[in-house]
């Protein structure tokens, strides 16, 4: 090899590096959407899955640096990076594959824990059965807001569709 001049497997190697590291960048970015969907988990585990987004964000960023540095020591057949550097590199990224399973495994089923199953709903004042409780116990009763305010992040404003104020109408005699 030339001095100051890269042969083809060098320069494709930083090519396939520095395209890793945008990659990397790019992946970064689309975690923003994971941090959103956040709020809409059950309670008890919102704060470890955002510990686990976290650390898996931070990772990416870890990698991306690392990225850089062994780009810039191939590039300048500058010793920088090592066997022991490397090692470190390829362990980080088992570990960013395996908390990254678990992210995404365990949002997954809070996610389908937060949105599936059977609702016990009375017919008539539209109140929701608390897991598990008796339904002739009155306690075991909570109002649909308070059960959904629970399991989401959505806030609850009050209007009156057609139909009810139509039956509010006749039940007043043509008034409202």
């Amino acid at each position: 090899m030339h001095p100051g001049r890269a042969d083809w497997h060098t320069t494709f190697s930083i090519l396939a590096i520095l395209a890793g590291a945008v990659i990397l960048l790019v992946t970064v970015w689309k975690t923003r959407p994971l941090f959103a969907a956040l709020p809409l988990l059950a309670e008890p585990s919102r704060s470890r899955l955002s510990r686990l987004l976290s650390v898996s964000r931070a990772l990416m960023a870890l990698f991306f640096w690392g990225y850089l540095a062994v780009a810039f020591s191939y590039a300048t057949d500058h010793p920088l990076v090592g066997k022991l550097f490397t090692s470190l590199i390829f362990l980080a990224g088992a570990l960013f594959v395996f908390l990254g399973f678990q992210l995404h495994a365990r949002m997954l089923e809070e996610i389908q824990r937060t949105i599936s199953g059977l609702v016990p709903i009375c017919l008539s004042c539209k109140k929701i059965r608390r897991e598990g409780a008796e339904p002739l116990v009155q306690d075991s009763w909570t109002e649909i807001e308070t059960y959904i305010a629970s399991r989401t992040t959505a806030k609850f404003s009050h209007g009156i569709c057609p139909d009810c104020l139509q039956k509010i109408r006749e039940k007043k005699g043509g008034k409202a």
